[in-house]
C-alpha cells in the first residue's frame, strides 16, 4: 500500500467520525469542514463581511474535479467555490468556500 493509499484510508476514517455532509453537483459528499474565517472585503459602496472556510474531501468521492465558481450546499446554505487545491496523487482535495454573493 502506498503512502497516498494509507492517507486515503486514514482520511476515510476521520470523515466517518467527524465528516459533515455537503452537496456538490447533486451528490452528497462527506467533508471535513474548517472553522469559518470572518473578514471584511472592500467593495463599491463600502465594506461587506466575507466568510471563508475549507471543505476537504476524498478525491475518489468526487465525480469530477471541482472548479472555481461552482456551488456547494452545506448547512442549509449555498457557497461558491473560491479556490481548489488539487495536488495529484494526494488523496485529499481542498475546496475554499465563500458566500455566493459577497
Amino acid at each position: 500500500m502506498s503512502i497516498h493509499e494509507e492517507i486515503a484510508a486514514d482520511f476515510s476514517e476521520i470523515l466517518r467520525e467527524f465528516g459533515k455532509i455537503i452537496l456538490y453537483q447533486g451528490q452528497s459528499l462527506s467533508a471535513l469542514i474548517s472553522e469559518p474565517m470572518l473578514s471584511s472585503e472592500l467593495v463599491i459602496g463600502g465594506e461587506v463581511d466575507d466568510i471563508r472556510f475549507t471543505a476537504k474531501v476524498l478525491r475518489s468521492a468526487l465525480p469530477e474535479l471541482p472548479r472555481s465558481g461552482q456551488i456547494v450546499h452545506w448547512d442549509q446554505k449555498d457557497y461558491r467555490i473560491k479556490a481548489v487545491m488539487n495536488r495529484p496523487p494526494h488523496a485529499i482535495v481542498t475546496l475554499e468556500l465563500g458566500p455566493v454573493d459577497p
